[in-house]
């Protein structure tokens, strides 16, 4: 081999260093505007509603997006049912029930009921005319004048009448009614033969409430019923607190009949005050005994 070949062959070219800096500068320009095509332009308009800048081009397909899988806490699930299991039973309190009212009783008790009521009220009624007709056809047939001073008997008779049937079995509905008749035919009979007229301005509590708690203690005591016999007794008490106290005003003070009533003319005022005094010690009793008790 003749040294010109040597010498070619060890040694490079004066060329070769430019032209590998040609060669790189010309792959780097090439990667250069691979990485362009593949960069998407993005316009001002889509810059500004959108923070993804660099987003990939709009031609290419998106990339599937994979699910997430969700792991289930099966650790935690298991720790609750076990403390589920492990609990213990609570206590509920029983709650007692009530009982359900009665049942309301049947129609046709309700109708018969208020059948022997009506009854009761009829026939006391019935009783009462029979009463009368019977003493006013005796009083014809024995030819006695009752005009002067017997009349009040037509209105004493049916009221005591009344008391009667009350008291066998009518009820309040009859004696009631009954107390208040007689205490009414009374007062006309003691009027009309004393011509002492003008008592009927405190004699009317003779009649009410006296004749009304007359005939509920009457019919009290015959069915015992304690509660309906204090409100007899208590009316009767007011009657004849109310009588007492207007005798005192209109006879003893003022003397509107201008009659002498004797030895209960002259005691009716310190009487009064002697039923006022014991009716107020008896109730400061039964209040402080309240009080204690």
């Amino acid at each position: 081999m003749s040294k010109r070949k040597r010498t070619s062959l060890g040694k490079t070219p004066a060329g070769a260093p430019e032209q590998k800096a040609g060669d790189e500068d010309a792959s780097s320009a090439a990667d250069d505007s691979a990485a362009k095509e593949d960069m998407a332009h993005v316009s001002p308009d889509l810059l500004a509603g959108s923070p993804d800048i660099f987003a990939p081009k709009w031609n290419d397909p998106p990339a599937a997006e994979t699910p997430e899988v969700v792991t289930e806490p099966v650790v935690a699930e298991k720790a609750s049912e076990a403390a589920v299991e492990t609990a213990e039973p609570v206590a509920v309190e029983s709650v007692p029930i009530l009982a359900a009212p009665p049942p309301p009783p049947p129609l046709s008790a309700r109708s018969q009921a208020e059948r022997r009521r009506g009854w009761g009220s009829s026939a006391a009624l019935g009783i009462v005319l029979v009463v009368v007709g019977l003493f006013a056809l005796g009083v014809v047939a024995l030819d006695i004048d009752l005009t002067q001073y017997g009349w009040p008997l037509f209105v004493i008779i049916p009221g005591l009448t009344l008391l009667v049937v009350g008291f066998l079995g009518g009820g309040q509905g009859a004696s009631i009614p009954g107390g208040i008749v007689t205490m009414l035919g009374l007062l006309l009979a003691y009027s009309h033969s004393t011509g002492d007229w003008p008592s009927w301005a405190f004699a009317w509590s003779l009649i009410v409430p006296f004749g009304v708690g007359l005939g509920m203690y009457l019919q009290a005591l015959r069915d015992r019923d304690l509660v309906a016999l204090k409100r007899g007794r208590t009316l009767i008490f007011v009657g004849a607190l109310i009588f007492m106290i207007g005798f005192v005003l209109f006879e003893s003070i003022l003397g509107i009949s201008d009659m002498d009533y004797g030895i209960f003319g002259k005691a009716a005022l310190p009487g009064l005050l002697v039923v006022i005094g014991i009716v107020l010690l008896v109730r400061s009793i039964q209040r402080s005994r309240q009080a204690k008790a």
